[in-house]
């Protein structure tokens, strides 16, 4: 329990993030396909992760709404394009039954990287709790990334911190 000489905002900025961040977490690649990444949701029985890329930095994140929002549109034509680019070269020639085939088959063709939000808030290990908190509260975020050098090593998210605070280490 908290001493009289210790408030609850004095152990929050005493103690790391570290301390209550859950390193249980699945990423996901942002090169994988959105096929993939569905097929990764249902298996996982999860509606969104953290993106990295292929040195394990922290790009982005998608979430089952992203996938939905993909899914109900068509990708336009400089979409098609880039995809063309990409597996046939500039120097290319594309029939139109070939484009049509690629379009009905987008979600094996784009990736996470296309569909993801790159803006993600996330926070050093070794920052306070307490700006983990101001973080979360300022952006009305319910999850947190925790990082070290850049790299994604858990996550905090607004009920860990609840339920640190109600079981608040005593005060050394």
């Amino acid at each position: 329990m908290v001493s009289d000489k210790t408030t609850v905002l004095d152990l929050l900025e005493k103690y790391p993030v570290a301390a209550i961040a859950s390193a249980d977490l699945l990423t996901v690649y942002e090169g994988w396909s959105i096929k993939k990444l569905s097929e990764f949701f249902a298996k996982h029985k999860i509606t969104g992760a953290p993106v990295i890329a292929s040195d394990e930095t922290l790009v982005g994140v998608v979430t089952q709404t992203d996938v939905v929002k993909f899914e109900g549109s068509s990708p336009d034509e400089k979409e098609i394009e880039k995809i063309i680019q990409h597996y046939i070269g500039p120097q290319g020639t594309v029939l139109q039954s070939e484009i049509d085939r690629i379009k009905s088959r987008a979600s094996d063709y784009c990736t996470v990287n296309s569909i993801m939000t790159p803006e993600v808030f996330s926070i050093d290990e070794k920052r306070p709790i307490s700006e983990a908190y101001n973080i979360i509260e300022s952006h009305d975020i319910h999850r947190l990334f925790v990082t070290r050098e850049s790299v994604l090593i858990g996550v905090v998210t607004a009920m860990d911190i609840l339920n640190w605070v109600m079981q608040c280490p005593a005060a050394d």
